[in-house]
Parts: C-alpha cells; sequence; structure tokens
C-alpha cells in the first residue's frame, strides 16, 4: 500500500490515479471527498496511526514551512517508523541542488534532512518551477493580453505536473532508487518572453509581456494582502533562480520513458484559463 499526503493538491491529484494502475494506493487529504480518500492531517499526529496501517511506501508533501520548521516531516517521519513504512519520497525543491538560501528552499533542506534521518530508505525529488505558475498570469491575459512579470523572473525550464507525478510514480513503484536524488525539469528553457510567446500561439492572440521592478511586484502583493515573509521568499529564490533554472535534466525521460511535456502541452490544456473560459481540463 502507498499513502500519497497532499493528495488533492497539484502533484497529488496527478500521482494518484498513476500509481493506483500500478499498485493499492491510499490519498490523504483533511477533507476527504472520493473513493480511496481517507482523513489525516499533518499537524495532528494522532489521525497518523490510522493512516498508515498497512503502507509501505509514503509520498511525503508538505505545504510549506514556518517558523519551527520541518514539524510535519517530523510528524509523519515518527509515525511512518511506528508503523513499519519501508520508503518515503520526498517532494523538495531544485534550489536545494543549487545550493539556495531563500526561506522556501531552506525549508524544503531541512525537511530533506529529517526524512534522510529518519532509518527508513528514502528518495529525494527536487522539481523546478511548475509550468501552473504562469496561472497568476491568466486573468491579466484574459482581459487585455498583457502578461505582467517581475524583472527578477528567470529564463526556466518549466515542468509540467504530470511529469512530476510520473518520476513519483516510478520511484514509488520500481526497485533502485534508494538513496537518490533527482532533480525533474521540463524539456526547454524559455524566458518570459518566450512564455508569453507560447500563450500567444495557443490562445490565437498576441500577449504583450510588461516588466515590473520587485518595488512594484511587493505594491501590488501587498494591496491584495499577500506580502511579508512569503512574498519575501519567493522573490528571492526568483533573484537566485536565474543561475540554474534554466538548466534542462534528462530525469523525466530517463525515469518515465518518455519525452518530457512541453510549456505548450500544458498551455493548451488550460488554455481556457487564458481567454477567460476557465480552465480546459475535466
Amino acid at each position: 500500500m502507498i499513502l500519497v499526503t497532499g493528495a488533492t493538491g497539484t502533484i497529488g491529484s496527478e500521482l494518484v490515479p498513476l500509481l493506483a494502475r500500478r499498485a493499492a494506493v491510499r490519498a490523504m487529504t483533511r477533507r476527504p471527498s472520493l473513493p480511496g480518500e481517507v482523513y489525516g492531517d499533518l499537524d495532528r499526529p494522532e489521525t497518523l496511526p490510522a493512516v498508515l496501517d498497512g503502507v509501505t511506501s509514503v509520498f511525503v508533501l508538505v505545504p510549506g514551512y514556518g517558523p519551527d520548521g520541518p514539524v510535519q516531516e517530523r510528524a509523519l517521519v515518527a509515525a511512518a517508523r511506528a508503523a513499519g513504512v519501508r520508503h518515503l519520497v520526498k517532494l523538495s525543491t531544485s534550489g536545494v541542488t543549487f545550493g539556495a538560501t531563500d526561506g522556501i528552499s531552506a525549508g524544503h533542506r531541512a525537511g530533506e534532512e529529517v526524512v534522510r534521518g529518519s532509518g527508513i530508505p528514502w528518495t529525494i525529488l527536487r522539481p523546478g518551477t511548475f509550468m501552473t505558475y504562469l496561472e497568476q498570469y491568466a486573468h491579466g491575459i484574459a482581459h487585455d493580453r498583457t502578461m505582467t512579470v517581475t524583472e527578477t523572473d528567470p529564463v526556466s525550464a518549466m515542468v509540467h505536473p504530470l511529469d512530476v507525478a510520473a518520476v513519483a510514480a516510478t520511484v514509488l513503484t520500481r526497485f533502485g532508487h534508494f538513496g537518490k536524488e533527482y532533480t525533474i525539469t521540463g524539456p526547454e528553457a524559455l524566458s518570459p518572453a518566450a512564455q508569453a510567446r507560447a500563450v500567444g500561439e495557443v490562445i490565437g492572440a498576441p500577449v504583450r509581456l510588461v516588466m515590473r521592478t520587485v518595488a512594484q511586484t511587493r505594491a501590488e502583493f501587498a494591496a491584495r494582502g499577500w506580502g511579508g515573509a512569503r512574498l519575501e521568499a519567493l522573490l528571492e529564490l526568483k533573484r537566485q533562480s536565474a543561475a540554474w533554472d534554466h538548466r534542462v535534466s534528462d530525469t523525466v525521460p530517463r525515469l518515465a520513458g518518455r519525452p518530457a511535456l512541453t510549456l505548450r502541452d500544458w498551455l493548451r490544456e488550460h488554455a481556457g484559463l487564458f481567454t477567460g473560459g476557465g480552465s480546459a481540463r475535466p
């Protein structure tokens, strides 16, 4: 039995059906509503023993890190040891591979240390920027065909969430991945200008790229009530990731056995977001 934490999120929702074709899977969520979903809360360790009963492998996905560090990984690892779990697969971030010091990468680095120190065989997955990052531009593109980015946004080999899930499904169901760390990217590095052109090609209308300063970004997000430490961590990650986010890895074709999906693949699936018609996915 494989347990997927974060089962209804961006990666978990792709991973659960992939795993279901290969093995018994249990989807953990705080709000179960579908068959196969079970209640569990990483902030309530007392809920974890029942969720882990009979589980041999766990996909470890936590929503983020606060000032107390990787408390959710600690709770999950303790419960997994008690349940006799034999494999932990931790979803981390590519910033750890390249020594990033931003708050997001630092949190994942600490989480990795908990998993590696668990005494349970482990695998670490470190994806780069998800293609879903472009969803933040959907309103502007749908409204006036404008994509407004921050001057520090890097050239990025963005990765499709389904590719991250495909790699996770492989390492969770096949031998040979204990003690391995995998950086996961998309197949091509695209600048913000190239990303805007790709959106325009898919929706059939030119998209104008507007560059704003970091100060302007801070002001806009503060107006939305989304400023503070979370925003600063993201801005610092973007600034530092210019040094590596363009690098393309071969992890997806090597482990998933097929070419990595392109940004245009993702855009075609979600074209409705950028035209005002909502998500094109079922």
